[in-house]
C-alpha cells in the first residue's frame, strides 16, 4: 500500500494537519472526511487513486487538528473558509478536484457554489450540501445550543486502544475493525499508561448554533459549476433529500455501490469506488 505522509496547515493561527498520498508533481485532490472522523478515512482509498496527490486533511476540532477558540463554534460555512485558505496554501495550477464524505461532503458542496472556478470535479460520498433547519425551529435551536455550548464539557477519560477501537467499530456508523483503529488512534493522545485519551472538541457533539436554510442551500447548488459525482452505499444513510437536491446541481450523477455510510472503508467496495473516481476525476 502506498505510504501517506504527514503535513501541516496555519489558518488563522490554528494548525491544521493533514496526510499525504502521491508526490507534489501529482493533480491535486483535496479530500474532506465526516463528523468525528479523520484524515486516515482515506487511508484505503487514497492509494488506489494512483495518478493524483491526494491530501486529506483533519477539519478543526478532528484527528490531529487544533480546535477553534472557546468564543467560536463549528458552523459548516467555517470549513469553508479553512478549505479555501488551505487551497490557497498548496497553490495548485488551476482548479482542483474535492473528493468529500458525509459532513465533509456538505462542506464541500457549499465550496463549490461558492467559488465555482476553483473547483475542476466535486466527487461525493454519501451526502450533498449540509444539514439545514426550518425557520420556524431557529429561535428554539439557537436557545438550546447556546445553553449546551455554556455547560461544563468533561474531559474523555483514558482508555485502552482495544477498547476504544472496538466502540469506534461498532458504533452508531460501524466501521471495519482494522479501519476503526487506524480512526481511533488519530483521533487521540497516548498518555504514559499507554491509554488513549480522545482529543476531538466534544463541542464537535453539540448542536449548530445556527444552520442554513433549505433555499441557501439549494441556490448554493445551483452556482457550481463543475461535473459532480454522488456515491452512496445501499446500506448507507436515507438519500432522500440527496434525490431531492439534484435538480438543482447542472452537472450531476449519482451511483449506488454495495457498502454502508463508510463503503469506502470497506475491502470489498473500495476497488469499485477507486475505478469510479479514477474514471471521474481522470
Amino acid at each position: 500500500m502506498m505510504d501517506s505522509k504527514e503535513i501541516r496547515f496555519t489558518v488563522h493561527n490554528r494548525t491544521i494537519t493533514a496526510m499525504q498520498w502521491g508526490s507534489d508533481d501529482q493533480p491535486l485532490i483535496l479530500a474532506l472526511h465526516g463528523w468525528l472522523d479523520n484524515a486516515e478515512s482515506y487511508y484505503k482509498l487514497a492509494p488506489q487513486l494512483a495518478c493524483f496527490r491526494v491530501v486529506a486533511i483533519d477539519m478543526a476540532g478532528h484527528g490531529q487538528s487544533d480546535w477553534r477558540s472557546l468564543d467560536s463554534g463549528y458552523p459548516v460555512w467555517s470549513y469553508v473558509e479553512d478549505l479555501h485558505a488551505i487551497k490557497c496554501q498548496l497553490q495548485p495550477k488551476g482548479p482542483i478536484r474535492i473528493l468529500a464524505h458525509s459532513l465533509g461532503a456538505g462542506v464541500a458542496s457549499l465550496y463549490a457554489g461558492a467559488f465555482p472556478d476553483q473547483v475542476l470535479k466535486l466527487g461525493l460520498i454519501e451526502n450533498l450540501a449540509p444539514f439545514t433547519n426550518t425557520p420556524d425551529h431557529f429561535a428554539e435551536n439557537l436557545s438550546q445550543s447556546i445553553t449546551d455550548n455554556l455547560s461544563s464539557q468533561k474531559q474523555t477519560s483514558a482508555k485502552s486502544k482495544a477498547l476504544l477501537t472496538k466502540l469506534r467499530a461498532t458504533g452508531r456508523f460501524p466501521v471495519p475493525l482494522d479501519a476503526a483503529e487506524r480512526l481511533v488512534v488519530r483521533s487521540s493522545e497516548q498518555l504514559p499508561s499507554g491509554e488513549l485519551r480522545i482529543r476531538v472538541d466534544p463541542r464537535l457533539k453539540l448542536r449548530s448554533h445556527v444552520r442554513l436554510t433549505e433555499e441557501q442551500v439549494r441556490t448554493t447548488l445551483s452556482q457550481i459549476e463543475s461535473p459532480v459525482l454522488v456515491i452512496a452505499g445501499q446500506s448507507g444513510l436515507n438519500q432522500e433529500l440527496t434525490q431531492a437536491r439534484m435538480p438543482f446541481v447542472k452537472n450531476i450523477v449519482f451511483k449506488w455501490l454495495p457498502g454502508g455510510h463508510h463503503l469506502h472503508l470497506e475491502d470489498d467496495v473500495v476497488p469499485q469506488m477507486a475505478t469510479a473516481f479514477n474514471e471521474f476525476f481522470g
